[in-house]
């Protein structure tokens, strides 16, 4: 070989190398463009749980960004996967759309030969996209995800499922909700941490629970009573404004209208996340179960304006909103047996004052340890809505210890309250 043909060959060898230069720096600025979006899908404006800060898909696309053969990557089929867990994760379509062709568009142009080393890395980030998407909550407007048992990752002590006309759908955290409750904490300046893992319902403690709320006073007038529904009513309000502005409207039952709820409460659950709709019992439908009981003087009556599209709405009708909305629907917890409501109660306690927990435990804990546990336990055991006998909506305080996950009584009070317990038995 000559000179010249030498210089020709070099010439040529440097064009080719310049032009594969070139081909990997626009395939590497879409990359990148697609990662700065995921990465505000991930981020949520950095003000969203930090749970929801965390993607392994992120991870797994900027080991891949960074490696020279980036581009001798796969096939069509690994790449639509991607792209789907990608606009599974937040990713917008023409983000994904755009990585898509990018990829393909270089892949084609390398041999099979080199891209074999290459060719399950797509798929292993289509694992990471999965399990991301079954770690992440849901967004308003989804479809409820099926299958939930073939990845598993609720929180421990809870369910990752919830059975809703037969079929078996992923329980997740619903994300507007999540991000309302960090936000209503932050300013509220409450530091009490979400829920790792549930604790077990102890049925014992729950029994005694249920004894107490028998053995408490209707004492409307009492000067400590009315100052912790004071406090329970204004934080009640103020959360159902930190949610009035989600996306999710909320609608109370008509005169004649058929309960959509009726064959089972987690339908709600459903409505929210499917229909960014929440159909709620309105307070003047029932309110206490025993006929000789008056429920007149109970501070959860108090006219409290417009909520949701009821104009003369009581606190009581908040209240059930935003007990319904953070207790169960926004934390994945759309069970409404004694589990359920005991998550529900702990999950919602965390975002009341001192002030006011005493009376939230009393509307929630109370009743419902006393409905599941009580005197008619096993009568209210599967029984439907209007079969079931409900606590009577009595107004005061419980024992501190009730406040507490882990609370339980010792001594005299102890035994007085087995006493109780005993006497249900006969």
């Amino acid at each position: 070989m000559n000179i010249w043909d030498a210089l020709e060959n070099w010439s040529l060898s440097q064009y080719e190398k310049d032009q594969e230069r070139k081909r990997r720096g626009v395939a590497s600025r879409a990359i990148q463009d697609s990662l700065l979006s995921l990465d505000e899908v991930g981020d949520l404006g950095r003000d969203g749980p930090a749970y929801i800060k965390y993607n392994p898909l992120v991870g797994v696309l900027r080991g891949v960004a960074s490696l020279p053969d980036l581009f001798q990557l796969g096939t069509a089929a690994a790449t639509d996967s991607l792209q789907s867990s990608l606009e599974g994760l937040g990713m917008s379509r023409n983000d994904s759309d755009r990585l898509g062709r990018d990829v393909l568009a270089l892949t084609n142009e390398y041999p099979a030969a080199e891209i074999a080393p290459f060719a399950g890395l797509l798929d292993k980030a289509q694992e990471f996209g999965n399990m991301s998407k079954k770690m992440r909550p849901y967004l308003l407007g989804e479809k409820l995800e099926t299958n939930p048992d073939k990845a598993n990752l609720a929180k421990i002590g809870k369910p990752a499922a919830v059975v809703i006309d037969g079929e078996r759908y992923s329980s997740r955290d619903v994300l507007p909700i999540k991000i309302a409750e960090e936000k209503y904490l932050k300013d509220q300046g409450i530091d009490i941490p979400d829920f790792i893992a549930y604790p077990d319902q102890d049925v014992q403690r729950a029994k005694l629970i249920a004894a107490a709320f028998e053995n408490m006073k209707n004492a409307p007038d009492d000067p400590k009573v009315k100052a912790a529904y004071d406090a329970l009513i204004e934080e009640t309000l103020a959360q159902y404004k930190a949610i009035e502005d989600s996306g999710i409207s909320f609608k109370f039952l008509r005169e004649g209208q058929t309960d959509p709820y009726a064959a089972t409460p987690a339908l709600g659950y459903k409505d929210i996340v499917e229909n960014k709709s929440l159909t709620v019992f309105p307070t003047d439908f029932g309110y206490g179960t025993d006929i000789n009981f008056d429920p007149s003087s109970n501070p959860l009556l108090t006219p409290v304006g417009r909520i949701g599209d009821k104009e003369n709405a009581v606190a009581n009708d908040a209240f059930r909103i935003v007990h319904d909305v953070f207790g169960h629907m926004g934390s994945g917890n759309p069970q409404f047996r004694p589990k359920g409501e005991e998550r529900a109660w702990l999950q919602h306690s965390r975002m009341f004052s001192p002030d006011a927990r005493g009376a939230m435990t009393t509307e929630t804990r109370g009743q419902n340890s006393w409905l599941n546990f009580g005197p008619y336990a096993d009568k209210n055991l599967g029984a439907s809505g209007a079969d079931t006998i409900y606590a009577d909506q009595k107004v005061g305080l419980m024992p501190d210890w009730t406040y507490d996950p882990e609370g339980m009584p010792d001594g005299l009070e102890r035994r007085r309250l087995e006493q109780i317990i005993k006497s249900w038995e006969r």
